[in-house]
Protein backbone atom coordinates (compact mmCIF):
# COMPACT_ATOMS: atom_id res chain seq x y z
CA UNK A 1 0.00 0.00 0.00
CA UNK A 2 2.45 2.30 0.85
CA UNK A 3 4.27 1.45 -2.21
CA UNK A 4 1.28 2.57 -4.43
CA UNK A 5 1.36 5.72 -2.60
CA UNK A 6 4.56 6.48 -3.33
CA UNK A 7 4.35 5.43 -7.05
CA UNK A 8 1.29 7.45 -7.69
CA UNK A 9 3.12 10.46 -5.76
CA UNK A 10 6.10 9.94 -8.09
CA UNK A 11 3.55 9.90 -11.25
CA UNK A 12 1.72 13.20 -9.81
CA UNK A 13 5.26 14.71 -9.82
CA UNK A 14 6.62 13.68 -12.97
CA UNK A 15 3.14 14.81 -14.30
CA UNK A 16 3.35 18.04 -12.88
CA UNK A 17 6.67 18.70 -14.09
CA UNK A 18 5.90 17.90 -17.64
CA UNK A 19 2.73 20.16 -17.39
CA UNK A 20 4.43 22.95 -15.64
CA UNK A 21 8.64 22.66 -16.49
CA UNK A 22 8.31 21.20 -20.01
CA UNK A 23 6.75 23.90 -21.85
CA UNK A 24 9.40 26.33 -20.34
CA UNK A 25 12.01 24.48 -21.33
CA UNK A 26 11.30 23.01 -24.78
CA UNK A 27 11.52 25.36 -27.34
CA UNK A 28 9.14 26.40 -30.38
CA UNK A 29 8.84 24.00 -33.30
CA UNK A 30 9.73 25.44 -36.89
CA UNK A 31 6.14 24.36 -37.87
CA UNK A 32 4.76 27.04 -35.04
CA UNK A 33 7.34 29.59 -35.53
CA UNK A 34 6.70 29.94 -38.75
CA UNK A 35 2.95 29.94 -38.63
CA UNK A 36 3.35 32.36 -36.28
CA UNK A 37 5.33 34.73 -38.60
CA UNK A 38 2.80 34.03 -41.19
CA UNK A 39 0.23 35.19 -38.83
CA UNK A 40 1.89 38.21 -37.92
CA UNK A 41 2.73 39.23 -41.55
CA UNK A 42 -1.03 38.79 -42.59
CA UNK A 43 -2.16 40.85 -39.08
CA UNK A 44 0.78 43.49 -40.38
CA UNK A 45 -1.00 43.75 -44.04
CA UNK A 46 -4.36 43.94 -42.80
CA UNK A 47 -4.16 46.69 -40.43
CA UNK A 48 -2.26 48.57 -43.74
CA UNK A 49 -5.11 47.66 -45.44
CA UNK A 50 -7.52 48.67 -42.76
CA UNK A 51 -5.45 52.22 -42.28
CA UNK A 52 -5.88 53.05 -45.74
CA UNK A 53 -8.90 52.45 -46.45
CA UNK A 54 -10.05 54.66 -43.17
CA UNK A 55 -7.71 57.28 -44.94
CA UNK A 56 -9.77 56.84 -48.17
CA UNK A 57 -12.85 57.02 -46.65
CA UNK A 58 -12.07 60.27 -44.81
CA UNK A 59 -11.02 61.96 -48.05
CA UNK A 60 -14.01 60.36 -49.93
CA UNK A 61 -16.59 61.87 -47.06
CA UNK A 62 -14.53 65.20 -47.44
CA UNK A 63 -14.29 66.05 -51.12
CA UNK A 64 -16.51 63.37 -52.55
CA UNK A 65 -19.68 65.14 -51.86
CA UNK A 66 -18.53 67.81 -53.86
CA UNK A 67 -18.48 66.07 -56.92
CA UNK A 68 -22.24 63.75 -56.18
CA UNK A 69 -25.74 65.60 -56.94
CA UNK A 70 -28.90 64.03 -54.20
CA UNK A 71 -29.86 61.84 -56.88
CA UNK A 72 -27.35 59.88 -57.91
CA UNK A 73 -26.57 59.53 -53.95
CA UNK A 74 -29.94 57.83 -54.10
CA UNK A 75 -28.87 55.44 -56.77
CA UNK A 76 -25.58 54.67 -55.64
CA UNK A 77 -27.16 54.31 -51.70
CA UNK A 78 -29.71 51.66 -53.42
CA UNK A 79 -26.89 49.84 -55.19
CA UNK A 80 -24.91 49.20 -51.43
CA UNK A 81 -27.73 48.25 -49.57
CA UNK A 82 -28.58 45.95 -52.32
CA UNK A 83 -24.71 44.33 -52.46
CA UNK A 84 -24.95 44.69 -47.91
CA UNK A 85 -21.43 46.62 -48.40
CA UNK A 86 -19.78 48.83 -46.14
CA UNK A 87 -19.59 52.06 -48.32
CA UNK A 88 -20.61 55.26 -48.47
CA UNK A 89 -21.49 56.95 -51.99
CA UNK A 90 -19.48 59.41 -51.95
CA UNK A 91 -16.43 56.95 -51.77
CA UNK A 92 -17.71 55.01 -54.87
CA UNK A 93 -18.16 58.75 -56.48
CA UNK A 94 -14.51 59.38 -54.90
CA UNK A 95 -12.88 56.45 -56.72
CA UNK A 96 -14.91 57.69 -60.50
CA UNK A 97 -12.86 60.86 -59.63
CA UNK A 98 -9.43 58.76 -59.04
CA UNK A 99 -9.58 56.66 -61.88
CA UNK A 100 -10.57 59.48 -64.46
CA UNK A 101 -7.72 61.48 -63.20
CA UNK A 102 -5.07 58.53 -63.76
CA UNK A 103 -6.35 58.24 -67.15
CA UNK A 104 -6.15 61.66 -67.83
CA UNK A 105 -2.30 61.53 -66.75
CA UNK A 106 -1.76 58.49 -68.48
CA UNK A 107 -3.20 60.03 -71.75
CA UNK A 108 -1.57 63.42 -71.29
CA UNK A 109 2.22 61.06 -70.98
CA UNK A 110 0.97 59.06 -74.32
CA UNK A 111 0.71 62.47 -76.24
CA UNK A 112 3.92 63.22 -75.97
CA UNK A 113 4.71 60.58 -76.66
CA UNK A 114 3.03 59.49 -79.74
CA UNK A 115 -0.52 61.94 -80.88
CA UNK A 116 -2.18 58.62 -81.62
CA UNK A 117 -1.49 56.89 -78.71
CA UNK A 118 -2.80 59.58 -76.74
CA UNK A 119 -6.28 59.23 -78.55
CA UNK A 120 -6.31 55.63 -78.33
CA UNK A 121 -5.40 56.03 -74.09
CA UNK A 122 -8.15 58.98 -74.14
CA UNK A 123 -11.12 56.07 -73.99
CA UNK A 124 -9.38 55.04 -70.51
CA UNK A 125 -11.03 58.35 -69.10
CA UNK A 126 -14.91 57.01 -69.75
CA UNK A 127 -14.31 53.48 -68.70
CA UNK A 128 -12.36 54.83 -65.51
CA UNK A 129 -15.36 56.89 -64.62
CA UNK A 130 -17.95 53.80 -65.47
CA UNK A 131 -15.86 50.90 -63.87
CA UNK A 132 -16.81 51.49 -60.47
CA UNK A 133 -20.75 52.09 -61.05
CA UNK A 134 -20.72 48.73 -63.54
CA UNK A 135 -18.60 47.07 -61.20
CA UNK A 136 -21.61 47.20 -58.83
CA UNK A 137 -23.97 46.47 -61.32
CA UNK A 138 -22.54 43.41 -62.10
CA UNK A 139 -22.34 42.19 -59.32
CA UNK A 140 -25.88 43.17 -58.36
CA UNK A 141 -27.04 41.37 -61.11
CA UNK A 142 -24.91 38.05 -60.20
CA UNK A 143 -26.72 38.17 -57.62
CA UNK A 144 -30.08 38.57 -58.82
CA UNK A 145 -29.43 35.43 -61.28
CA UNK A 146 -28.26 33.46 -58.66
CA UNK A 147 -31.36 34.18 -56.27
CA UNK A 148 -33.77 33.31 -59.42
CA UNK A 149 -32.23 30.51 -60.14
CA UNK A 150 -32.50 28.83 -56.82
CA UNK A 151 -35.90 30.75 -55.41
CA UNK A 152 -38.19 28.11 -57.08
CA UNK A 153 -36.70 25.38 -55.53
CA UNK A 154 -37.17 27.52 -52.26
CA UNK A 155 -41.27 27.61 -52.96
CA UNK A 156 -41.41 24.70 -53.88
CA UNK A 157 -40.96 23.72 -50.52
CA UNK A 158 -43.16 26.49 -48.92
CA UNK A 159 -45.65 25.25 -51.83
CA UNK A 160 -45.58 21.85 -50.33
CA UNK A 161 -45.63 22.71 -46.66
CA UNK A 162 -48.61 24.48 -46.64
CA UNK A 163 -50.28 22.51 -48.96
CA UNK A 164 -49.73 19.91 -46.02
CA UNK A 165 -50.74 22.04 -43.36
CA UNK A 166 -52.08 25.48 -42.73
CA UNK A 167 -50.29 25.89 -39.48
CA UNK A 168 -47.04 25.94 -40.90
CA UNK A 169 -44.68 28.77 -39.98
CA UNK A 170 -42.63 30.54 -42.74
CA UNK A 171 -39.55 30.62 -40.31
CA UNK A 172 -39.34 26.89 -40.05
CA UNK A 173 -39.56 26.31 -43.91
CA UNK A 174 -36.72 28.90 -44.15
CA UNK A 175 -34.85 26.82 -41.60
CA UNK A 176 -35.39 23.51 -43.60
CA UNK A 177 -34.56 25.46 -46.54
CA UNK A 178 -31.10 27.36 -45.48
CA UNK A 179 -28.90 24.53 -45.34
CA UNK A 180 -29.53 23.85 -49.15
CA UNK A 181 -29.31 27.20 -50.32
CA UNK A 182 -26.67 28.99 -52.42
CA UNK A 183 -24.76 32.05 -50.82
CA UNK A 184 -26.99 34.38 -52.55
CA UNK A 185 -30.55 33.76 -51.50
CA UNK A 186 -29.20 32.06 -48.10
CA UNK A 187 -27.77 35.59 -47.30
CA UNK A 188 -31.35 37.14 -48.10
CA UNK A 189 -33.62 34.32 -46.19
CA UNK A 190 -30.89 35.03 -43.29
CA UNK A 191 -31.95 38.64 -42.86
CA UNK A 192 -35.46 37.53 -43.42
CA UNK A 193 -35.38 34.96 -40.46
CA UNK A 194 -33.91 37.84 -38.79
CA UNK A 195 -36.77 40.07 -39.97
CA UNK A 196 -39.55 37.48 -38.52
CA UNK A 197 -38.71 38.37 -35.28
CA UNK A 198 -40.69 41.59 -35.86
CA UNK A 199 -43.56 40.02 -37.74
CA UNK A 200 -43.75 37.86 -40.89
CA UNK A 201 -45.31 40.46 -42.62
CA UNK A 202 -43.27 42.90 -41.71
CA UNK A 203 -40.00 40.57 -42.64
CA UNK A 204 -41.96 40.00 -46.50
CA UNK A 205 -42.40 43.40 -46.78
CA UNK A 206 -38.49 43.65 -46.10
CA UNK A 207 -38.21 41.01 -48.45
CA UNK A 208 -40.05 42.88 -51.40
CA UNK A 209 -38.00 46.09 -50.91
CA UNK A 210 -34.44 44.46 -51.39
CA UNK A 211 -34.61 42.06 -53.80
CA UNK A 212 -36.93 43.43 -56.08
CA UNK A 213 -37.75 40.77 -58.37
CA UNK A 214 -40.61 39.69 -60.41
CA UNK A 215 -41.16 36.17 -58.88
CA UNK A 216 -40.02 37.49 -55.25
CA UNK A 217 -42.90 40.34 -55.52
CA UNK A 218 -45.48 37.95 -56.28
CA UNK A 219 -44.16 35.64 -53.67
CA UNK A 220 -44.58 37.97 -50.94
CA UNK A 221 -47.81 39.24 -52.14
CA UNK A 222 -49.63 35.80 -51.84
CA UNK A 223 -47.76 35.17 -48.97
CA UNK A 224 -49.52 38.59 -47.02
CA UNK A 225 -52.61 37.87 -48.58
CA UNK A 226 -52.59 34.55 -46.60
CA UNK A 227 -51.51 35.98 -43.45
CA UNK A 228 -54.77 37.89 -43.50
CA UNK A 229 -56.84 34.65 -43.75
CA UNK A 230 -57.88 34.80 -47.29
CA UNK A 231 -57.60 31.14 -49.31
CA UNK A 232 -55.01 31.79 -51.69
CA UNK A 233 -54.90 28.09 -52.75
CA UNK A 234 -54.91 28.87 -56.53
CA UNK A 235 -52.55 31.50 -56.98
CA UNK A 236 -49.61 29.45 -55.27
CA UNK A 237 -50.31 27.16 -57.63
CA UNK A 238 -50.66 29.55 -60.39
CA UNK A 239 -47.09 30.85 -59.15
CA UNK A 240 -46.00 27.09 -58.63
CA UNK A 241 -46.90 26.48 -62.23
CA UNK A 242 -45.06 29.68 -63.27
CA UNK A 243 -41.30 29.09 -61.35
CA UNK A 244 -41.36 25.63 -63.04
CA UNK A 245 -41.40 26.73 -66.10
CA UNK A 246 -38.98 29.34 -65.63
CA UNK A 247 -36.97 26.64 -63.83
CA UNK A 248 -37.06 24.38 -67.26
CA UNK A 249 -35.94 27.37 -69.55
CA UNK A 250 -33.17 27.96 -67.54
CA UNK A 251 -31.44 24.64 -67.34
CA UNK A 252 -32.58 24.80 -70.81
CA UNK A 253 -30.81 27.88 -71.54
CA UNK A 254 -27.45 26.14 -69.33
CA UNK A 255 -27.40 23.03 -71.40
CA UNK A 256 -27.36 25.23 -74.89
CA UNK A 257 -24.47 27.31 -73.01
CA UNK A 258 -22.82 23.90 -72.32
CA UNK A 259 -22.96 22.83 -76.11
CA UNK A 260 -21.83 26.04 -77.35
CA UNK A 261 -19.16 25.76 -75.16
CA UNK A 262 -17.85 22.68 -76.23
CA UNK A 263 -18.71 22.78 -79.89
CA UNK A 264 -16.28 25.88 -78.98
CA UNK A 265 -13.96 24.20 -77.43
CA UNK A 266 -13.92 21.32 -80.36
CA UNK A 267 -13.18 23.81 -83.22
CA UNK A 268 -10.01 25.30 -81.47
CA UNK A 269 -8.61 21.75 -80.86
CA UNK A 270 -9.12 21.27 -84.76
CA UNK A 271 -7.59 24.04 -85.63
CA UNK A 272 -4.77 23.71 -83.03
CA UNK A 273 -4.23 20.18 -84.88
CA UNK A 274 -4.57 20.99 -88.03
CA UNK A 275 -1.82 23.86 -87.12
CA UNK A 276 0.58 21.26 -85.64
CA UNK A 277 -0.35 18.98 -89.02
CA UNK A 278 0.50 21.66 -91.35
CA UNK A 279 4.13 22.58 -89.29
CA UNK A 280 4.94 18.99 -88.87
CA UNK A 281 4.96 18.56 -92.93
CA UNK A 282 6.46 21.84 -93.57
CA UNK A 283 9.91 21.17 -90.87
CA UNK A 284 9.72 17.28 -93.76
CA UNK A 285 9.83 19.19 -96.85
CA UNK A 286 11.87 21.66 -95.70
CA UNK A 287 14.49 18.44 -94.41
CA UNK A 288 13.77 17.16 -97.46
CA UNK A 289 15.32 20.11 -99.51
CA UNK A 290 18.18 20.02 -97.09
CA UNK A 291 18.94 16.55 -97.96
CA UNK A 292 18.67 16.50 -101.61
CA UNK A 293 20.45 19.78 -101.67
Amino acid sequence: MIFLSKFIAMLSILYLIKVLLLPLIKPVSRSQKKRARLFMKERKKEMAQQKFRQRKQRLALTYGKHFISTGERVRLKKMIDRLDLPLKPEEIRFDQVLYVGAALLLTLVMIKVNVLLGCGAAIFIVLGWLYPVEELEKRIEKKNKNISLDFPGFYSMVYYQYAKSVNIHLADVIKDYLPNANPDIGEELGVMLDNIDFGEEYALKRLKKRVPLHYVIKFCDIMEIRLKGYDNVSQMSYLKNELDSFRIRALEDELLQRERANSRIQIVLIVVLFIYIAIYYLFTIMGSIKLFQ
